[in-house]
């Protein structure tokens, strides 16, 4: 009998236990909470010493609902409070949020004038931004050269869309002087870096011969490597080459799929295109096509592309 005794004594203590363990589990809860509730008032604290790092932080935290209530307005506050301070990522997520009207009301303007503050550091970010804004007049005159400038000194620190904007601004010869060779050397440093509207247009560039010598497989290469970042108009693009047979056999069928696909993805004129293609195959082709599609946008356009 003794050890059947001793099997309803541990069962009683294993049941105890673990009749214990959901107030440990909620004791374990309130202790974490408060440690979080304490950090968070000593946080909110030093934000309001006037701690740029602290504000980051509360700023970063309202904004992504860390270890608190998602909050865009807090979130833009305790940005703006970094930010004149001189913090430059404070201004730039200030501008950014001006930009975009998250977290405080629309405003180009006010967004320019912080790019324009965060760039004065040096930053690629703030420069390329604010020589956007510049070159199309959104929240100030269009300044071409002073945009161009503004690339340029993004484009020296490796910003790669910097580097796009300078090679279509020395390729079409404005707000500086045209200068075809100099466009493609900064267009090739961009698409090293895998910039995606760089390689498309590069790519076009080699498949056409437009600019530098025709190299139809380099060209095919470059807006392949776009397509699979998922690039409208790289998906066009690829639409063109099968229809026309630009370096590979032509294929309505495979033409219509990335058409559709380009379409798919927001490209102004696929649709038309894609209606032209759909003309000359069967509907069988088309549906086809269209399965084709699908699949290849469940990969995410990922190893879906082969001539």
């Amino acid at each position: 009998m003794k050890p059947f005794r001793q099997l309803i004594t541990l069962s009683t203590l294993a049941l105890t236990f673990l009749s214990w363990q959901p107030a440990l589990v909620t004791a374990a809860d309130e202790t974490r909470r408060a440690s979080t509730s304490r950090g968070l008032q000593e946080l909110k604290i030093q934000a309001q010493s006037g701690d740029i790092k602290a504000q980051l932080r509360l700023g970063a935290m309202y904004r992504d609902g860390r270890e608190i209530t998602k909050n865009s307005q807090k979130a833009f506050y305790w940005f703006l409070q970094a930010a004149e301070r001189g913090s430059v990522p404070a201004q730039l997520r200030v501008a950014k949020m001006l930009k975009k009207g998250v977290g405080t009301e629309e405003d180009d303007s006010a967004a320019f004038t912080w790019f324009n503050r965060a760039a004065e550091s040096g930053n690629a970010d703030a420069l390329t931004n604010a020589g956007k804004m510049l070159q199309f007049g959104i929240g100030t005159p269009i300044d071409l050269k002073k945009a161009f400038h503004l690339y340029m000194s993004a484009a020296k620190k490796n910003q790669s869309e910097a580097q796009l904007h300078v090679a279509q601004m020395l390729h079409k010869g404005v707000g500086v002087a045209k200068n075809t060779s100099e466009a493609i050397r900064w267009l090739e440093k961009s698409a090293e870096q895998e910039n995606i509207d760089s390689q498309n247009l590069l790519g076009t560039f080699y498949l056409k011969g437009s600019s530098v010598p025709k190299d139809t497989e380099r060209g095919l290469e470059l807006i392949i490597a776009a397509a699979s970042e998922g690039h409208p108009a790289a998906f066009h693009n690829l639409g063109l080459i099968y229809q026309l047979g630009l370096g590979v056999p032509k294929n309505d069928l495979y033409a219509y799929l990335w058409f559709a696909v380009a379409a798919q993805s927001g490209h102004e004129s696929a649709e038309r295109f894609r209606e032209g293609v759909a003309l000359s195959i069967t509907p069988d082709s088309i549906s086809t096509a269209k399965t084709l599609a699908a699949a290849c946008k469940r990969k995410n356009f990922k190893d879906c592309i082969s001539f």
